[in-house]
This record gives structure tokens, sequence and C-alpha cells, in this order.
């Protein structure tokens, strides 16, 4: 097994550092941020559960949070793949931010190889869909 990380494209928000933190804190809004494929959620502000159609059921955990800076989640132990994300927040202005995503994952040599495009696709679609989310009067 070796750790690979994959870093999303920066993508800036029209909102503040402390907005960001406080939707990328909150589990239930990940659900915004998933691609198609993702079935099944569930989630409370701490945890979420999905399956990823016709491949693996991933359960999430929030370990860390950093005001206005960073939120991290995990894998729950039971997870097919070991895997970390991490939100990295940087305030430009009371009504801007820039975010880059980052997956984190052990994997084996063979996994790398067939999961190393799919899981930077995956971190840059959770980017724009954030954006898609923030960027949304209502």
């Amino acid at each position: 097994m070796g750790q690979v990380n994959f870093i999303s494209h920066e993508v800036e928000l029209p909102a503040s550092a402390e907005a960001v933190f406080n939707f990328l804190s909150d589990l239930n809004n990940f659900e915004k941020m998933m691609p198609d494929q993702v079935i099944n959620w569930q989630s409370t502000r701490d945890d979420c559960d999905f399956d990823i159609k016709g491949m693996a059921h991933i359960g999430l955990v929030k370990s860390a949070e950093f005001p206005g800076k960073s939120v991290t989640i995990v894998s729950k132990p039971d997870n097919p793949i070991e895997l970390q994300i991490q939100g990295n927040i940087s305030g430009k202005s009371n009504h801007l931010s820039a975010v880059t995503l980052e997956l984190t994952a052990n994997l084996s040599p063979i996994l790398q190889l067939m999961a190393s495009a799919p899981l930077q696709n995956l971190i840059n679609i959770m980017a724009d869909r954030l954006k898609e989310a923030l960027s949304v009067k209502g």
C-alpha cells in the first residue's frame, strides 16, 4: 500500500472563509458536491455513508476542524480503502474565498493504476460542485 495525493484545482467562491468553513464542516452538504455515481446518501453533520454505483460502500467521518481554515474528513474503519479529504480555505476578502480540496488515499500499486484518474476527477468535480453550491443566490 502506498499513499497517493490528489489536489483539486483552486476554486474561487463568492463567500467569506467563515461561510465556506460552515458549509464544509456540515457533512450533510457534501451530498451537493458528489458526482452522479454516488447513491444511497445518508448523513449527519459529522458523518456520511454512501454507495458508488457498481463499486463500493464508503463511510466518512469528520476528524478535524480549524475554523475559517480547513476541514478534514477521514474514512470509517470498515471502508474498502483508507482515505482522507481535506478542504483548505483561504479568505481573500469578506465576500471572496479560495478553496482547494485534497484527497489522500492508501492504495495498492494495482489500485493506484486503476483509480488515480477517477480519484483526480472526483476531487475536481467536488471542487466545481462546491463552487456551484455556494454561488447560488438564495
